[in-house]
């Protein structure tokens, strides 16, 4: 099965360090982010390379985030190991923060292998508007939650 790449944008009027505070919180997503029923760490290490956490999703599934790349104030990686209710095998992602005037931009990309064989194939067209539309979701939360630690 072909891999699938998807990026959104945002532009935001909050500081990097406001963003990056609110990634920072990596356990912690759910808190500010409505697209997950729930965030927790995995293991005592909550922030860095190789920090877990499992998220809930909405409306089902879970999945395991491991941060692959933590680059202070720039960028945040992770490598997604989703469960079987999550309808791709394998996924990464990364976070982008890039100095934008006074503001920030914002650069999600997201990488994954759709289950499925052919009917992956298929559906991918449908999983990447989903996709793309939860990441959207998400980068306007963290926005929001940054204007709010600024």
């Amino acid at each position: 099965m072909t891999e699938r790449n998807l990026i959104v944008h945002r532009k935001s009027p909050a500081s990097v360090a406001s963003i990056w505070a609110v990634l920072a919180d990596f356990p912690h997503l759910a808190k500010v982010w409505d697209g997950l029923k729930a965030s927790e760490a995995i293991g005592g290490k909550t922030t860095g390379v190789g920090a877990r956490r499992r998220v809930r999703l909405s409306p089902v599934g879970t999945m395991v985030e491991t941060v692959t790349a933590w680059e202070e104030r720039h960028a945040i990686a992770t490598m997604n190991e989703p469960s079987a209710l999550v309808p791709f095998k394998h996924a990464e992602s990364r976070l982008v923060l890039e100095p934008e005037g006074a503001g920030t931009a914002m650069t999600f990309h997201y990488r994954y292998v759709p289950r499925g064989g052919p009917l992956g194939k298929v559906t991918g067209p449908a999983i990447d508007r989903m996709l793309t539309a939860t990441f959207t979701s998400m980068l306007a939360a963290v926005d929001k939650a940054a204007g709010r630690e600024g």
